[in-house]
This record gives structure tokens, C-alpha cells and sequence, in this order.
């Protein structure tokens, strides 16, 4: 991103919002730019993956079919944290966000297809891609940019505290319960280095 002109004080990682009901939404990098708000989300996955914007769960395969698992719609996911975002504040609520999702890993998108205006869905190669669509919309009418950057920047000391970070995994496993979902782990070194490599690109 850095490289495609996005300024460093544009680009927020690993953020924790506060929700009205008290709990947290975490999102991997959130990117103020003059056509609003981009929430990216990033997965490492590997396999071929097969999914739509309306499924509830989309599917990985591995070892040549021979493996099959489920997980939960990024794009909904994505989404969840949208909301939180619009909670923050009625500047927010009425700011254009776009919902980014962008797959590292050794995976292939085999079958995945989404059609709302706002979505992008792909590689994290492809983020000049997605940073060219954006700057084609309408600016966005920010009444106050100080107060995002200090909203976001409130969200990014939260993921350096580590009783909300437990509190966050703690509730997200426990109200996942019997659900086909990742593994909920502390991120990995080489997602950590996918996830700079994103935004040095």
C-alpha cells in the first residue's frame, strides 16, 4: 500500500473497536483513504476454496479433494466488523466502507464470487487492484478526520493490551461452540510477515 501512494498515518493494523455491548471486534487493517474506509481482512489459507457472498460458510479443499473443511463466510465476517466500525461514532455511521478480503497463503480461489458494489475479494497481490477500483467512487465527506484517526488510533492501543486481547478470543471461541470454524491461535510469524508485506507493497 505504501507503495501505491497510501500515506503511513492512512493505514491502521490489528485494531480492537469497542462494540455498544461492550465487547470487541478485531480487524486487521483499516485504511482512511479520501473515498472512505477500507476494512481488510486477511486469511492464510492453503487449498482451493469455493464460496459466495450469500453462503454462510465457505469450503477448503486439501490434498486433491481428499479433504474437505469448513469456515465462515469472510465477506460476513468482514462485515461484522463494518458495524463496529459505524458504531463508533455518527461520522463513521455515515462514512463509505469498503469490505476487503485478500487470501495469503498457498491457496487458489477456485469458485468465489461476490457482487455487492462495495466488496473486494482476492490475493493480497491484489491490493493495488482494489486501491485503483476505490479511487474511481466519489470523495467521502468527512466532517471531522481528526476524530477517525484518533478513533482508530484508540483501536490499534487496545490490541496492545493484552487482558482484552484473552477477552476477545476467549468470547469468540466460547460463542463458537460447535461450529465449523478456525482455529482461534495468536497470529504466526508468517502471517505477521504476510500482513507487512501487504502494506510496505
Amino acid at each position: 500500500m505504501l507503495k501505491k501512494g497510501v500515506h503511513p498515518k492512512a493505514i491502521f493494523h490489528d485494531l480492537y473497536l469497542q462494540k455498544k455491548n461492550g465487547k470487541f471486534a478485531q480487524i486487521d487493517i483499516v485504511v482512511a483513504t479520501p473515498q472512505g474506509l477500507l476494512a481488510i481482512e486477511v486469511k492464510e489459507y492453503s487449498g482451493w476454496l469455493f464460496g459466495n457472498e450469500k453462503q454462510r460458510y465457505w469450503t477448503q479443499v486439501l490434498n486433491y479433494g481428499n479433504e474437505k473443511y469448513r469456515f465462515y463466510n469472510p465477506i460476513m465476517q468482514n462485515a461484522g466488523h463494518i458495524r463496529a466500525l459505524r458504531e463508533q461514532s455518527k461520522q463513521f455511521a455515515k462514512l463509505p466502507i469498503f469490505n476487503v478480503v485478500l487470501f495469503a497463503g498457498d491457496c487458489t480461489l477456485k469458485n468465489v464470487s461476490y457482487w455487492t458494489d462495495n466488496t473486494f475479494v482476492g490475493y493480497s497481490s491484489d491490493i493495488g487492484y482494489v486501491l485503483k477500483k476505490v479511487r474511481k467512487y466519489n470523495f467521502a465527506e468527512y466532517t471531522d478526520k481528526s476524530e477517525v484517526a484518533r478513533s482508530l488510533s484508540k483501536a490499534v492501543n487496545n490490541g496492545n493490551n493484552p487482558e482484552i486481547v484473552t477477552s476477545h478470543i476467549d468470547f469468540v471461541q466460547r460463542t463458537n461452540i460447535g461450529k465449523p470454524q478456525p482455529i482461534i491461535r495468536r497470529r504466526s510469524r508468517i502471517f505477521r510477515v504476510n500482513w507487512w508485506r501487504l502494506i510496505r507493497f
